[in-house]
């Protein structure tokens, strides 16, 4: 048998092998206990849903904060360039679980009222989102050749003027993919919040496997609900910007 023939009999039985492992797991999968979760779906829908909201705000205003961050620490004064590098490599080097709770545990005593998980879990995210969106953003900015920012001033345009039209458009093109990677582990990172008490999709999925002995199935929810999520985010970037691929 020549090389070309091995290579396809190579190919054929590991497409072979492939579909074997499919099928079995296709029918392991299907003999697990979906009738006893299946009254459960709307209340595990309902927690997704809450997992969504809880990463689309604290991605929002973790860019609202990211910006002013990324800025000062490229082009503030010493002080606050100083100050916000602080901030931003404080957060960054400390576990998000760990952020989670100094927040839920820090800010009644500090302000001295009480604050709901849900608003604890809103906050400690939102930080957590603008200290990494900040690198990204920073990291974008940068990017942009210095000798395309001195042309333009050469020219006349104003630095206001350059930053939005040549700085910009460019350093949202380059963060593209980091930005990307940052979403997905942002909303990963909703998963946390159960552990001060939040009823997250985690917290869901735990909450109905000690109501309904049904791990394997309930654990496949979880994992399928969590790639569906962080896929759809990704088809998200890609309708803002069709010319982005994955592999490239």
């Amino acid at each position: 048998m020549n090389a070309a023939g091995s290579q396809r009999l190579q190919a054929a039985l590991w497409w072979l092998g492939v579909a074997i492992a499919v099928i079995v797991a296709a029918e392991r999968v299907r003999r697990l206990e979906w009738a006893a979760v299946a009254p459960s779906l709307p209340f595990l829908l309902t927690a997704l849903g809450r997992s969504w909201v809880l990463a689309i705000v604290s991605i929002a205003c973790g860019v609202i904060a990211a910006f002013p961050l990324a800025l000062t620490r490229l082009y503030g004064p010493r002080g606050l360039r100083q100050l916000a590098t602080g901030a931003i490599e404080a957060v960054r080097a400390t576990p998000e679980l760990m952020v989670i709770f100094w927040v839920y545990f820090t800010w009644p005593y500090l302000a001295g009222n009480q604050v709901t998980a849900w608003n604890a879990a809103l906050g400690s995210l939102s930080v957590i989102a603008a200290a990494y969106l900040a690198e990204v953003i920073r990291a974008g900015i940068s990017s942009v050749p210095a000798g395309q920012v001195e042309a333009s001033i050469a020219s006349g345009m104003s630095g206001l003027l350059t930053f939005r039209y040549i700085v910009l458009p460019q350093a949202l093109r380059n963060m593209l993919p980091a930005l990307l990677a940052q979403l997905v582990a942002l909303f990963k990172t909703t998963s946390l919040v159960y552990a001060i008490g939040v009823m997250d999709f985690f917290r869901a999925v735990a909450v109905t496997k000690n109501a309904v002995f049904a791990p394997y199935a309930l654990y496949l929810i979880l994992g399928a609900g969590y790639f569906v999520s962080c896929f759809a985010i990704g088809r998200i970037v890609r309708w803002f910007d069709p010319r982005y691929q994955l592999l490239e």
